[in-house]
């Protein structure tokens, strides 16, 4: 049954950010569906604003209800390039950890009073008894806790990431007291939501295991197709996959350049081995999230400036056709994601595009090669591997029946109404 429903989402378009994806997409379904969505998010900074996603904004339903940023935008804005972002990120490291208990690096660590004050007038205003929050960043999770108390609400808390058992976020720079603090918080969210979701089985399984009073909360709500942006599947690729695409953040620092330098190094060979190939040979980079200079450098050292090409992020709408028309979509995953399987592999295996995926082994590994949607690589072999399957030497077969219904928007929609709103 229709009804009105808040969701909370730090990163929300027109806010940049692949955080806000998720539920912009959910927000946008659950609208078309009858339900009155309203939205508190921040209103970021404006020099992060652009989302991809921002024409979703425009659906019939959804009101939006920004709060101001309150965090340092300096403490996460990728390339520091001026002088003052470098020494007020300095003293931010410095002031920080003084105000604030458990993770500094929570971008909601300053909302709490804003956000209840906002969210219990939506609540009272429009009637509202459903709320999803979404987190990273996780302290708004236990904000809905406190909202908790305070109006009688059903509380849906979404873990799109690992928090506690993890080093992501910060999580690998704080002490022990700090982290025994974020466990506390964790484990405050885990008796106080009436569901728990997460895109990730992995997260599942860690939740159930480690707090099995409260595991019958917990639920898989992946991440969803939403075949307005992707249009149909295409057909099978070439058996030589010589156009390759990379689109979207490169986690992980040190990992992802020994990962670049794998790159360079597979290119490089293949000049050598095979020129005829590598006159056919590209990779496309769309890199979002950070700047891409150094890489460019590197890339012009070795003389690779016509093959390993930069492009300024896209839309959606736009960046995907090119994923359609390439051979196959390059991914690096760190280690520490090796067990998430993110949004991006649903949306390439919707295209029928072979995955390279370049990282350690894990569930995300295991997933594509056991349904055969692509081959799975270990960063050190990538330089030998690469051009193999750049000249047709070893192939890669993809099913073409996988089953993608599950991930579908409206499916994963219909099944969050049923399973996750009160009743």
């Amino acid at each position: 049954m229709p009804r009105p429903l808040l969701i909370v989402s730090h990163t929300f378009p027109p806010y940049k950010g692949i955080g806000g994806r998720r539920w912009m997409k959910f927000a946008k379904a659950l609208a078309r569906r009858g339900h009155a969505v309203h939205v508190i998010h921040s209103a970021g900074p404006e020099e992060l604003k652009g989302s991809p996603w921002a024409d979703d904004l425009a659906t019939p339903g959804i009101t939006c209800h920004p709060l101001p940023q309150r965090y340092p935008t300096v403490l996460f804005k990728r390339p520091l390039t001026r002088v003052l972002d470098k020494v007020m990120y300095r003293v931010w490291c410095r002031v920080l950890p003084l105000l604030v208990r458990g993770n500094w690096f929570d971008k909601a660590v300053f909302w709490e009073r804003p956000f209840l004050d906002l969210a219990c007038a939506l609540i009272d205003r429009h009637g509202i008894r459903d709320v999803l929050i979404t987190g990273a960043p996780f302290r708004l999770l236990y904000f809905g806790t406190l909202l908790k108390e305070r109006r009688p609400i059903h509380l849906v808390s979404d873990l799109r990431d690992t928090w506690t058992w993890q080093d992501g976020y910060g999580g690998a720079l704080l002490s022990p007291e700090r982290k025994a603090h974020e466990r506390r918080l964790e484990e405050a969210v885990m008796a106080g939501s009436d569901r728990i979701s997460t895109p990730h089985p992995a997260v599942v399984e860690h939740l159930k295991r480690t707090y099995t009073q409260f595991a019958d909360k917990v639920r898989l709500l992946g991440h969803a197709i939403d075949p307005d942006e992707l249009g149909p599947p295409r057909p099978d690729p070439s058996p030589a996959l010589r156009r390759l695409i990379y689109a979207g953040s490169m986690y992980g620092a040190q990992e992802a350049d020994r990962y670049f330098d794998q790159v360079l190094a597979a290119f490089a060979q293949l000049r050598d081995d095979a020129p005829a190939a590598f006159a056919a040979a590209s990779l496309d980079l769309y890199i979002t999230g950070h700047g891409t200079e150094s890489h460019r450098q590197l890339v012009e050292a070795r003389g690779l400036q016509q093959h390993i090409r930069f492009h300024a992020p896209l839309p959606a709408k736009a960046i995907f056709p090119r994923i359609a028309a390439a051979d196959a979509v390059l991914l690096f995953i760190p280690s520490m994601n090796k067990d998430v399987l993110g949004t991006k592999f649903t949306e390439v295996f919707h295209l029928r595009r072979p995955v390279i995926h370049v990282g350690d082994a894990g569930l995300v590994s295991r997933h594509i090669e056991e349904n055969r949607l692509g081959v799975s690589i270990r960063v050190e072999d990538l330089a030998a591997r690469l051009p193999e399957l750049m000249i047709g030497a070893r192939r890669v077969t993809i099913d073409t029946g996988y089953d993608l219904s599950p991930h579908l928007l409206d499916r994963i929609a219909e099944g969050l109404e049923h399973d996750l709103l009160s009743a």
